[in-house]
């Protein structure tokens, strides 16, 4: 009797142990490029959720729907506008690092460098997508038309 509870509590104990050391809350994201690899998923579903609105489009516009397991490949990089939206990602990340705190530093003496600039609050806080798309897919680049004033 004592023989197998031992062997039952050590069975216990080792269950207990690994389950220490494995973290099975944390996602595994396949093919992050610019993204922290350890974003959450709240972190990755809010700047996905971003880049759909910014550009009104869903996400089969950046990813690849995959037929026979019927669910969405978002690790595959088959579809250029993927692609594409990595260069604009990294084009705001470099205009909001290397321009805007300068900027900010200049204008604001108690300012302080941030000390995070892979985060997403930083990624998100100067240049968007929405600062140029606008809703759009392909950003105007013409300016407004100018508007006549109201006649009385």
């Amino acid at each position: 009797m004592n023989k197998k509870f031992l062997a039952l509590s050590l069975v216990v104990a080792a269950i207990f142990g690994l389950q220490a050391f494995t973290s099975i809350n944390e996602p595994e994201w396949k093919n992050l490029h610019i993204l922290p690899k350890d974003i959450s998923e709240d972190g990755l579903d809010s700047v996905m959720h971003h880049f759909t609105r910014s550009l009104n489009v869903k996400c089969n516009y950046c990813h690849v729907w995959n037929g026979e397991t019927r669910k969405m490949d978002f690790a595959n990089d088959a579809k250029p506008e993927k692609l594409i939206a990595r260069k604009m990602m990294e084009m705001t990340i470099d205009i909001n690092k290397n321009h805007f705190v300068q900027i900010e530093e200049s204008l604001d003496s108690a300012f302080q460098k941030p000390s995070d600039t892979a985060s997403v609050q930083y990624m998100l806080k100067y240049v968007t997508c929405y600062t140029c798309h606008h809703g759009n897919q392909r950003p105007e680049n013409q300016p407004p038309k100018k508007q006549e004033p109201a006649k009385m």
